[in-house]
């Protein structure tokens, strides 16, 4: 027995459905039919039946190759559309058995089911399903054609005539049946002996059916009167009989045979001409309609351009179709989902694999290999990080593994766990002393790494590392000697050269973004690099600086030097490797063609755990004592601040800083030069309106690190967001306190005032904010993590929010300016909106009654369509045989046809109408759009004018789960040349700046929007912003 495992792997919703169900095969059919696969389609016509009924059952199709019935039942009550709670959609465990389940009847009938059943893991959506096997089996229509083929073989089309002619025939002697018509068949009569012949094969499928030969006719079984009667509605034993019918399973037979006589019968006409078809037998598929009624057709598609890549490469090379199409399976996905949903179902089935060892095990290095197979099918970059990031803690596909046997033992190894570990040491040694090729050496060296991951033995890693370290090593001493990295640095093309990726050592894609913007900010890269010269940082443990009111002690000063050691050891890797990494591409060239080619994994520098830490597993605020309870940190603008404060605490106190880098108007860190670099100054003012008079207080200042900015709408400008955020607004009642007792505390930067007003006074109070201090370095949160009071859980707003590459804070340096500045621009705002409804009306989709197919138009479309069938009527008119038609209407033909051209007038003037009302409204929709862009074009390049350097990505549709990465401005002075790069753990890539600025989202990545800004201010980007070594 084939059995499914509901416990074991489970797939995704469509591939049940496309691939298990219809590969679903029961014993007893592929004894008959060795190479099948279910099509599921239903007769045009819904017939009416006396059969049992489940109201529960929402599906039903019947194979048209075999006539298998399958019957789908969604177990789960109150389901509504069945949909999943997540974009990603059902993921289904199954148990479909292949061994029929027998029912006798005491009318000697039978019945013959294979029974499955399906639960989604993730919402709980369960299924039953029943797979009956036909009455008319394979073998029975297998004899009827042959039998009517043979007739005509010289003249297939005639024999196909005879076999439709027959088995049609039979369709509606059963319905009749079925319909209490106890009618016996005559062997003699004309019309049945030139259809249905009489022949053995014919006769075998009627009595198969209940019917039986007595004398000269077919006679039907008992049944068939009983329902008869159960019909009548005069009969007064008509409960009864009707009860007898429903309890028969003799009579089930019946009408299970008129279903898959009906389907057969269409099955057969598709071969026939078409106009010799009849459209009571045109089936229809309905294999989509399951999917419907599953929730599992609404999944991310891969986009049309990877599907005809793939197509392509797989119709050339059959091998690699099959390779491709086992992986897809391997995975549980369809090979049109989108590369999203491929990482998704190998990270899920990892997660579910019960196997001894899930992470390195068999199974796990055929998921690997699968998704090798699937990222090399589609050329995807997104589906190569992956198998880069999989292969870089320990992964190994098996053809890296053959390809490393090859290469050391000449031939590939069944068993690599097998092989002993000295052993592969001396083989190694053995193909290295017989070459003194730096660059065969280098490949030997990468194939001993491969074998070391696939026996996951940590010595034999450990001594793959040493080995391809020593090689690095040897080959820095032709580019120099011991001073490689110094005598090259100053050499290096940092446009051909892309900087070094960071390791993700467990959750900390977010951290690692975090730390390479901060390494491409130059002033704090240099400070941090500086360490060590006695003088940037506070290497002497002085007493005197200041954090939240309180002298810092020598503990916390030595583990915020500690912080930057580590910070420093991070960033000398990062430029080391840069550099060896194009050093390296002078002296030897890159293995092209090699095997191991796409396995080896990118230049990475792994984070010291302890500096991870160090961010990761304190509370964010710098203000916290050393006396409070850790806890872990997730959050890019607390990690950052977290960071923020360890550098501060480093620094020496004011009393040994120069001259230069204190402010008399400042105390404790924002005194220092990092809070001069990242800490801007608002100015906020509160006024009390709608009172006896109105009343202004007096303004006060608040420090701030970022800008956190809400999103307004569905989708949003980033300028709309600055604006928001500037906007006057209005203090709950909550928030009012005497106004007498107005203080402010800024000792500490980011303070907010505290605002007290007296409640008393009638009025309503406005908060209304300016900026008056801009900083070099311009950092904005994008509030997308909200709050849902009824379901008491945070939730992620996945609103598109367009970037630009500048931005100007010029009119929010006073009052209300923002609302002055950008009248015009919030007009066009407006309009936009407007014109948006209009066009939106006319494009509201509309769905005849005639239509099954879910196909929709819009208004415009339909009144194009309808007038163009209306213009042809006069011309069908014309035609001999429609003349002869109308003339036997009360209408004249002269009357239908002024009629047709009268209603096709109309309708061309209401579509000329509207046709003309939407091209003015696109024309305005397209000129609204261009002025309002050439506004957001235009900054001002003055003291307040910003240039975008980094974004922060937050991919995930909930803010307790997902992926960062980073995406930052690089821009080589010396070539003047500008460019995007995506920061994404280990890998490092260039990607156009559509990426960041796009006015949709990427297809695919609608839940992967910016989380954090960083912005510098034009005119210092030289001396803030670089990647150099």
């Amino acid at each position: 027995m084939g059995v499914v495992d509901l416990h074991g792997p489970g797939v995704l919703g469509e591939y049940f459905i496309k691939r298990q169900l219809a590969e679903w095969i029961p014993d007893d059919i592929r004894r008959q039919l060795t190479t099948h696969v279910h099509t599921w389609v239903q007769p045009a016509a819904n017939l009416a039946c006396l059969g049992t009924s489940t109201e529960r059952i929402s599906w039903h199709g019947t194979c048209r190759e075999c006539l298998c019935q399958l019957t789908a039942t969604i177990d789960t009550e109150g389901a509504g559309q069945n949909k999943c709670i997540d974009e990603t959609g059902h993921h289904f465990h199954s148990t479909l058995s292949t061994q029929a389940e027998t029912s006798n009847d005491q009318q000697a009938g039978f019945s013959a089911t294979c029974r499955g059943r399906t639960r989604c893991c993730k919402c709980a959506l369960t299924t039953s399903f029943s797979l009956q096997l036909p009455v008319i089996e394979p073998s029975m229509s297998t004899a009827l054609s042959t039998a009517r083929m043979s007739m005509h073989s010289h003249h297939p089309t005639q024999g196909t005539r005879e076999l439709f002619g027959t088995v049609s025939t039979l369709f509606k002697l059963i319905k009749n049946a079925c319909a209490g018509n106890t009618k016996p068949i005559r062997l003699h009569g004309d019309a049945p002996r030139r259809l249905l012949k009489f022949d053995a094969a014919c006769n075998h499928i009627l009595e198969i059916m209940g019917f039986e030969l007595i004398g000269e006719e077919f006679h039907p079984p008992e049944i068939v009167r009983v329902a008869g009667e159960a019909l009548d509605k005069t009969n007064s034993h008509r409960d009864v009989r009707l009860t007898q019918v429903r309890a028969s399973l003799l009579f089930r037979r019946l009408e299970s045979a008129r279903l898959e006589l009906h389907v057969w019968a269409g099955q057969i006409q598709r071969q026939l001409p078409r106009d010799e078809r009849q459209a009571l037998f045109a089936p229809t598929m309905v294999e989509d309609a399951l999917g419907r009624a599953l929730g599992t057709r609404d999944y991310k598609r891969a986009p049309s351009g990877k599907l005809t890549l793939l197509m392509a490469t797989t119709g050339a090379v059959d091998a690699k179709h099959t390779a491709a199409e086992d992986a897809y399976r391997a995975l549980g996905v369809l090979d049109d989902v989108s590369d999203a949903l491929v990482k998704w179902a190998y990270t899920r089935l990892t997660e579910e694999d019960q196997s001894d060892d899930p992470v390195f095990g068999p199974h796990a290095r055929e998921r690997f290999d699968s998704l090798v197979t699937i990222s090399a099918a589609r050329a995807s970059k997104e589906l190569g990080v992956l198998v880069a990031n999989e292969r870089e803690r320990g992964m190994v596909a098996t053809g890296a593994i053959r390809s490393a046997c090859v290469a050391l033992f000449g031939q590939p190894q069944s068993e690599v766990d097998t092989i002993d570990s000295d052993t592969v040491r001396e083989v190694f040694l053995a193909r290295v002393a017989e070459t003194t090729a730096p660059k065969v050496r280098m490949e030997l060296a990468e194939h001993l790494a491969v074998l070391a991951d696939a026996k996951q033995d940590v010595a034999l890693k450990a001594y793959a590392d040493n080995v391809l370290s020593s090689l690095e090593t040897s080959t820095e001493i032709e580019l120099g000697g011991a001073a490689g990295v110094a005598a090259w640095k100053g050499k290096v093309d940092t446009w051909e050269q892309l900087p070094v990726g960071l390791k993700n050592i467990g959750n900390t894609c977010y951290l690692n973004s975090i730390l390479q913007c901060l390494f491409s900010i130059l002033p704090i890269r240099s400070a941090v690099l500086s360490h060590g010269d006695n003088k940037t940082w506070n290497e002497e443990l002085c007493l005197g600086r200041n954090d939240g009111g309180r002298l810092l002690t020598r503990d916390e000063i030595a583990e915020a030097l500690k912080f930057v050691k580590q910070l420093k050891h991070l960033f000398e890797a990062l430029v080391t490797q840069r550099v060896e990494g194009w050093a390296a591409k002078r002296v030897r060239t890159s293995s092209d063609g090699h095997p191991l080619a796409s396995a080896v994994a990118p230049l990475a520098v792994a984070p010291d755990r302890e500096l991870a830490d160090m961010l990761l597993l304190r509370v964010g605020s710098s203000t916290t004592s050393t006396t409070q309870t850790s806890s872990q940190q997730q959050d890019v603008d607390e990690c950052i601040a977290q960071c923020v404060g360890l550098l501060v605490r480093a620094l020496p106190p004011p009393s040994l800083m120069d001259a230069s880098d204190q402010d008399s108007d400042l105390s404790g860190p924002g005194d220092t030069w990092i809070y001069k670099l990242l800490s801007g100054a608002l100015e906020v003012a509160t006024e009390r309106v709608g009172a006896s008079s109105k009343k202004t207080e007096k303004p006060l200042n608040e420090a701030f690190l970022n800008l956190n900015l809400n999103i307004p709408g569905e989708a949003a400008d980033i300028n709309d967001c600055i604006d928001a955020f500037f906007a006057p607004s209005e203090i709950s009642g909550s928030d009012k306190h005497d106004t007498d007792a107005m203080e402010t505390d800024t000792s500490q930067p980011g303070a907010s005032a505290v605002l007290q007003a007296s409640s008393s006074d009638a009025g309503q109070m406005v908060r209304r904010s300016r900026l008056k201090n801009a900083p070099p370095v311009l950092c904005m949160q994008v509030q997308r993590v909200q709050f849902d009071m009824t379901t008491m859980r945070a939730f992620k707003i996945n609103s598109h929010l367009r970037l630009r590459e500048q931005v100007s804070l010029t009119p929010y340096l006073h009052f209300d300016g923002a609302a002055a500045a950008h009248s015009r621009r919030h007009e066009l705002q407006q309009r936009l909106r407007t014109v948006n409804e209009h066009l939106s009306v006319l494009n509201v989709p509309i769905q005849t009654a005639a239509q099954t197919d879910n196909a929709q138009v819009s208004v415009v479309s339909a009144l194009e369509r309808v007038q163009a069938f209306m213009a042809g009527i006069g011309r069908w008119a014309e035609l001999d045989d429609a003349r002869a038609l109308l003339a036997d209407l009360p209408q004249s033909a002269s009357f239908i046809t002024s009629s047709a051209e009268n209603v096709a007038l109309q309708l061309r003037e209401m579509s000329s109408a509207l046709s003309q009302a939407r091209q003015l409204w696109e024309d305005e929709l397209r000129s609204t759009q261009s002025e309002l862009e050439s506004i957001y074009a235009s900054v001002l390049q003055d003291d307040t004018a910003y240039t975008l350097h980094a974004v922060f990505i937050h991919s995930g549709h909930s803010p307790e789960f997902g992926h960062y990465w980073v995406y930052v401005r690089d821009y080589v002075r010396e070539k003047n040349l500008v460019r995007w790069l995506k920061f994404n753990d280990s890998q490092v890539t260039v990607v156009d700046s559509s990426e960041i600025f796009g006015v949709v989202p990427k297809q695919g990545e609608e839940a992967a929007n910016p989380y954090y800004l960083v912005y510098v201010r034009t005119n210092c980007i030289d001396e803030t912003a670089d990647f150099g070594v």
